[in-house]
């Protein structure tokens, strides 16, 4: 275990995809969370009929994430997960750890076998290139792509597709060695898709979440099409117009002990996340409280907020994710950056 874990991260930047490199094989993978189901219906339609994300210049794989997870029953059809978050079980450090198999919970063992059928996380030279992770989320995200900071690909790619939908927007994953499942790959995204009710399912949304996913494909065979002829990718455009944004903080409800005591405020609720306008300032109502008052966005200074960067606007995102009650986040923030 200790050699897989040595230099992980250099491991990690070194194997991604340049701009002269072939993509061979690409994943599709749909029901990380159970409960999300947009991903589950597309890579079972995907597995009765390839012929949408079949390209004559890489192999597509098509895979359930956490197939215990979306046969269960909760309030509808499968749940988030069985004992735990899968989209948190591949650090390296989890996936390579000396714990045994017979003590591994539902979502560790699964972990493990992605990264035999996906990954290895810690080979230069994994099964996937890349992979499209599908998610959905209660919170009017739209679409949202989310990356690593130092995947170029990735960010060439939803520039390509934001080009296409001015609409989509961008949020870059933290640096570093992260537990999310793409990263088992060479490079990857995780793909959110809102507002949708867990368990549910928008036919016009599920149906445009295809047509994103197959046209990102069509970019992928252009890209090696390019390659293979020796003349040179499509340009990436101007960054600075590139709607791209990274997690700067969080705010909890307000709580007496565990129990909230107040509440995602109307003013907030359903916002058009990280698109012009949509910020919050001090002063904004953010919670409406169960007495009846109103609890204010604090501004500078609040708790949690140490890395706020004050001379730019700050944009809610994830605003009253139903899954994120358990880990204490009303909403997260989120800034513009730049790569």
């Amino acid at each position: 275990s200790k050699r897989r874990l040595d230099n992980i991260e250099s491991v990690l930047l070194s194997r991604r995809i340049g701009a002269d490199s072939l993509v061979k094989c690409v994943a599709i993978v749909g029901g990380t969370h159970g409960n999300e189901r947009h991903g589950v219906h597309m890579v079972r339609h995907y597995l009765k009929d390839p012929s949408k994300v079949t390209r004559d210049s890489f192999k597509t794989m098509c895979l359930i994430g956490n197939p215990a997870s979306v046969d269960n029953k909760g309030t509808g059809a499968g749940t988030r997960y069985v004992d735990q978050d899968l989209n948190r079980c591949f650090p390296a450090t989890s996936i390579y750890s000396d714990k045994a198999t017979a003590l591994l919970n539902v979502e560790e063992r699964r972990a493990r076998e992605v990264d035999l059928l996906l990954g290895p996380k810690d080979s230069r030279s994994p099964v996937a290139d890349f992979i499209f992770d599908l998610h959905n989320t209660t919170s009017n995200t739209g679409i949202l792509l989310c990356f690593h900071p130092d995947d170029s690909f990735a960010l060439r790619l939803a520039a390509f597709l934001h080009s296409k939908d001015p609409s989509i927007v961008m949020c870059l994953w933290p640096s570093g060695d992260r537990g999310l499942l793409p990263t088992v790959g060479r490079g990857g995204m995780t793909v959110e898709i809102g507002p949708l009710a867990h368990s549910t399912v928008n036919a016009k949304s599920l149906l445009q979440t295809m047509e994103l996913i197959e046209r990102a494909l069509d970019f992928i065979d252009e890209h090696n099409t390019a390659i293979s002829k020796g003349t040179a990718p499509p340009p990436l455009p101007d960054r600075s117009t590139l709607p791209l944004f990274k997690g700067i903080a969080s705010l909890d409800y307000p709580r007496c002990g565990e129990e909230p005591t107040g509440f995602i405020h109307p003013n907030l609720q359903g916002i058009s996340e990280l698109q012009p306008g949509s910020i919050i300032k001090a002063g904004d109502p953010v919670f409406l409280m169960i007495d009846g008052s109103t609890q204010n966005f604090e501004g500078k200074g609040g708790p949690g907020l140490e890395n706020v960067d004050w001379t730019k606007d700050l944009y809610p995102m994830f605003v009253n994710e139903a899954a994120y009650y358990e880990q204490g986040c009303a909403c997260a923030l989120a800034q513009k950056c730049s790569w």
